[in-house]
């Protein structure tokens, strides 16, 4: 084990040192299911393995920009008590490379997944376009993810100049500031059009102003799952165990239970909208998935495991104060929005096929893998509490001792 940072006296926690077995598992995890999505690729259905990548792409490159909000939307918000979920949320950028990666195959391919391509929509002619598509996406995840590093970047400069023994300018905590405002908005407008692009594209003739704001809420939601999983299970190993207290995790229960919330609100709002609308133009997305078919049972179960299930648990403040259990309340959470995402995209381009290429699906250990890595990865070069957040506390608290 590596010692802890020591700076002006408090223990701000160690690097992580992960076990071996971390790296075979992860690396393992990698390999097959780039071996799976190779095999899909040149197998008899190419195009389960493109709605995979589409599924992956949606799930995983959710997470990582989802916890990078948290940091962003901590920083606007001026929380005290998250210097260490702040920096949790910051390993997020480590894994961006592989989402912006994705983001180019993906696009690149457009044209084997993407039924517009081959069928155009004359109307919808002007945006439904392969170069548009291509710009629009690039330049947005391009730009949030550039001012993602620059809040990350930022940030560990001013751990830099904690550990020099200086302290923080207000010019340090004004750019943290702009930058993390820069990011809520960028992000909101960002993960709309990835939804009408990746999500909402695939069926052109569908529309419904509800549905951006939902994929981004939830990606939120997700985010705030994946943070809680990542603090109690790492609060040990990086030696932050006072700041990752019981009532940190019931805090961060009473945003996840906010967030269920209000992701059934907005689920509830569409389906209302749509239903009081009744235009066929609108309600056939809804009915394939939750109405009639083969569909509706899945859809239900990701409803249910994602919302429904969290929202009631997490009514029990003693369950959130306690790490373990609220992560269980987190993994059922994450299995749901997995399982909707994938809801949301099959039935677009396969409506009659249930289930996808299982070889294929293999693909999801290597996007599980390569996240587990560059989180773990991050944490091993940085330290794991943000001394921009932690500033924030030490000004509280001279204030009070002012008072």
């Amino acid at each position: 084990m590596s010692e802890p940072v020591v700076e002006r006296g408090v223990v701000q926690g160690r690097r992580l040192v992960p076990p071996r077995w971390v790296w075979i598992a992860c690396t393992v995890g990698v390999v097959v299911g780039l071996g799976g999505l190779a095999v899909g690729f040149v197998g008899p259905s190419p195009v389960d393995a493109w709605l995979w990548l589409v599924i992956w792409f949606l799930l995983f490159g959710g997470f990582a920009y989802g916890i990078l909000l948290w940091s962003a939307a901590f920083r606007v918000a001026q929380v005290r008590w998250t210097p260490v979920v702040s920096r949790l949320g910051h390993a997020g950028i480590a894994f961006v490379p592989v989402a912006l990666l994705i983001l180019i195959v993906l696009l690149a391919g457009i044209r084997a997944y993407v039924p517009w391509t081959a069928h155009t929509v004359p109307e919808k002619e002007a945006w439904l376009n392969v170069p548009f598509m291509a710009l629009r996406q690039l330049v947005l995840v391009g730009l949030l993810s550039a001012l993602c590093y620059l809040m990350v970047r930022w940030s560990l400069t001013a751990d830099a100049k904690t550990r020099e023994g200086g302290g923080l300018a207000q010019r340090d905590h004004y750019r943290l500031n702009a930058v993390s405002v820069a990011i809520v908005i960028t992000y909101a407008i960002t993960f709309s059009v990835v939804a009408y692009d990746f999500v909402m594209s695939l069926s052109p003739e569908w529309f419904s102003t509800m549905f951006a704001p939902y994929i981004w809420v939830t990606n939120m939601y997700a985010g705030l799952a994946v943070l809680i999983l990542l603090g109690a299970a790492l609060r040990g190993p990086l030696a932050v165990v006072k700041y990752l207290e019981p009532d940190q995790f019931r805090d961060l229960g009473n945003l996840m239970l906010g967030f269920s919330l209000f992701s059934m609100g907005l689920f509830f709002a569409q389906y209302l909208t749509i239903w009081y609308g009744n235009v066929p133009e609108e309600t056939f997305f809804l009915i394939e998935r939750y109405l009639k078919g083969p569909w509706p049972p899945l859809g239900w179960t990701a409803f249910v495991l994602g919302y429904a299930i969290p929202f009631l648990l997490l009514q029990s403040r003693a369950l959130k104060q306690r790490p373990r259990l609220l992560s269980i309340v987190a993994v059922l959470a994450l299995i749901g929005i997995a399982l909707e995402r994938y809801v949301l995209v099959v039935p677009s381009v396969k409506p009659d096929d249930l289930a996808l290429s299982p070889v294929s699906a293999l693909s999801g250990l290597a996007f599980f893998g390569a996240f587990i890595l560059s989180i773990v990865v991050f944490l091993m070069f940085y330290q794991p509490v943000s001394s921009a957040q932690e500033a924030l506390r030490e000004m509280d608290s001279a204030e009070e001792g002012a008072i």
